[in-house]
């Protein structure tokens, strides 16, 4: 692929992903193609239906998750316990509770290898960065990479707008609560 169409390509997958997290992904393909400064012409050329768009933009969400949590392994490896609190920040930043809504709400019911492969190999590298930072007495010994995921997943969930207008900064605040929680010791009324 020449690279001035892979840059497209990644131009549409990085607003797909925005736009999915924030409207759901039901948005209209010419609205995708639109804050992607591409022609629908072009979107479609790069992804023949709603589907493939779907499943490439959960792969490239999975492969995310996999990366991070492999650079905080070899942090952690390397005795780098900042890299724990880092890994915490990029799940946090990857949006998981929006994407995951949305793109749950668009894939099929039966989950193709395509995405199941990647899938496992991200919780794999979850669980090894967690079991390294729980080694480190960084985290719960008690935590799965499953709750962790599912944790951050829902704590970023899009909150109601009456919520979110009433009281702002209560998401951030409310991750940041679920996070003190996973903390090796904490405070009391939280285990």
């Amino acid at each position: 692929m020449r690279a001035d169409a892979l840059r497209r390509r990644k131009q549409i997958l990085r607003t797909s992903r925005e736009l999915f997290a924030t409207h759901g992904a039901n948005v209209a393909m010419e609205s995708i193609a639109e804050a992607s400064h591409v022609g629908i012409g072009t979107l479609y050329r790069n992804f023949a239906a709603r589907p493939e768009l779907v499943e490439e933009v959960t792969l490239d969400m999975l492969h995310d998750v996999q990366q991070a949590a492999e650079h905080a392994a070899e942090g952690l490896s390397r005795g780098e316990p900042r890299a724990w609190q880092e890994f915490l920040d990029a799940l946090i930043e990857l949006n998981l509770g929006a994407l995951s809504e949305s793109l749950s709400l668009q894939l099929p019911q039966t989950i193709s290898d395509r995405i199941l492969q990647p899938q496992r190999a991200a919780a794999q590298a979850v669980s090894r960065a967690l079991e390294l930072a729980q080694a480190a007495n960084l985290v719960r010994q008690d935590l799965t990479g499953h709750e962790l995921i599912t944790g951050i997943g829902l704590a970023t969930r899009p909150l109601p707008r009456a919520f979110a207008s009433a009281a702002p900064g209560i998401g951030p605040r409310l991750t940041r609560i679920m996070l003190d929680g996973m903390l090796p010791n904490p405070a009391k009324g939280n285990s």
